[in-house]
């Protein structure tokens, strides 16, 4: 739930932005918006049964709500809509005490994930390890993957917002998150004009110290 009082499918900076100076009771300044916003109108299509949605709390008791169900709708949503459905879904909810993020973390099902972003099998690690002996590398990194939703009023404002947001919370440099976005993941459309999913391999040592690492091996069975 946003911070304030706006309709739910301007929950986001690039539907928001139609509210900043609108003539009406909902208009807001660009600065009110992103105080206020969630992210929550997310439209992304990874998000569904078996995932995990990491939401930031804006307001006593988080607020949580859902809606917008929608049956089928590929990346991007490009025709501005999808099918749309009614139905029932069953959660559950749990507070990840001091993690500030101002939007949502989302650990999608591996079938969903990039490739580069999915994690080694055991074959793939075998590989791996006897690859970097051969050049001196000795360890290959513990990591899970991890999406960051970013929104913006076109596709690079929400692009860097997605890796920005990915800098924020890990504490890695920008530049690493760059570069592991690009080697061990990807950036995908879930919403024209402007939401987006940045997805790479993090170290589980981040993971832990951010309080989600626990998460992200049940998940994906990384012990």
């Amino acid at each position: 739930m946003p911070a304030r009082d706006l309709p739910d499918s301007h929950n986001c900076a690039d539907f928001g932005q139609y509210l900043v100076g609108a003539p009406h009771r909902f208009a807001l300044t660009s600065d009110e918006l992103q105080l206020a916003k969630t992210d929550g109108h997310m439209d992304t299509n990874s998000v569904r049964e078996g995932c995990i949605l990491i939401s930031p709390v804006k307001v006593p008791g988080a607020g949580v709500y859902l809606g917008d169900m929608h049956a089928q709708q590929g990346n991007g949503e490009i025709a501005g809509h999808a099918t749309d459905v009614s139905g029932e879904t069953e959660l559950t909810v749990e507070v990840i005490k001091d993690l500030t993020i101002d939007g949502p973390i989302l650990l999608q099902n591996v079938e969903d994930l990039p490739p580069l972003a999915r994690p080694l099998s055991a074959a793939e690690r075998k590989k791996a390890r006897e690859l970097g002996a051969r050049w001196g590398q000795l360890e290959i990194e513990e990591s899970g993957p991890v999406t960051f939703l970013g929104s913006g009023v076109d596709l690079n404002a929400a692009t860097k917002n997605g890796l920005q947001r990915a800098a924020d919370v890990t504490g890695l440099p920008y530049d690493e998150v760059l570069n592991r976005a690009t080697i061990t993941g990807s950036i995908d459309i879930s919403r024209l004009p402007g939401t987006v999913r940045v997805t790479f391999l993090c170290p589980l040592a981040v993971l832990d110290r951010m309080g989600i690492g626990k998460l992200v091996r049940e998940k994906y069975q990384l012990d």
